[in-house]
């Protein structure tokens, strides 16, 4: 049996500017891309979409920043995920994060003191390292620098070949592999609704 989960929002009053009239489908071991403008609500719809799933079943990464992050040292953090018996809680994918995006240098700074692009490598491994079976991400690749784009990449390579599914929003293309599917997002009577699919080659 094929593992498929489809995601549909029909709202008149999505946005105060637009309503939604859209279906998705997140298949066992796919990715799919959603791209469009800036403001036609694609933030809001990946709200509504992983509200659509259970929490024990989906990692969501939104553009804000983690409730994790009061500020401490990195190396209290670390060992809070390694020590707390967390539910779910990947630590091999942790450890492997950790050290790919070099966070492990830095375990002597507070969080305050990282960088932008340390910050969103330090959000995305204390997300990712959830095992779980969707994985929706607002713009994952913000702030990294090209070594870490790559870093993020490969790491979601994996998680395709563990059939997990992955449904990301992303306006840089650039590092996202080849033969993903991409869905434009597009306004058409005021609604928000599919365009154009293709694929990254």
């Amino acid at each position: 049996m094929i593992f498929m989960k489809l995601l549909q929002v029909q709202d008149p009053h999505f946005l105060p500017h637009c309503g939604c009239d859209l279906q998705l489908t997140l298949n066992r071991g796919e990715a799919l891309i959603l791209v469009g403008e800036n403001g036609i609500g694609k933030s809001t719809l990946m709200k509504v979409l992983y509200s659509s799933l259970k929490p024990e079943e989906r990692v969501v990464v939104e553009q804000r920043t983690s409730e994790y992050f009061f500020d401490r040292k990195l190396e209290t953090l670390k060992n809070f995920f390694l020590s707390g018996n967390l539910p779910h809680f990947d630590e091999q994918a942790f450890d492997e994060l950790w050290r790919a995006f070099g966070l492990e240098a830095r375990e002597d700074r507070q969080i305050s003191q990282l960088s932008g692009g340390e910050s969103q490598a330090l959000k995305l491994t204390l997300a990712l390292c959830k095992e779980t079976s969707f994985y929706l991400l607002d713009e994952p690749s913000q702030f990294l620098d090209d070594h870490r784009r790559k870093i993020l990449a490969v790491y979601l390579l994996k998680l395709l070949e563990k059939q997990k599914s992955i449904l990301i929003i992303e306006h840089n293309r650039h590092w996202i592999p080849r033969g993903w599917r991409v869905q434009d997002l597009v306004l058409r009577n005021d609604t928000l609704t599919l365009g154009d699919r293709w694929t990254i080659s």
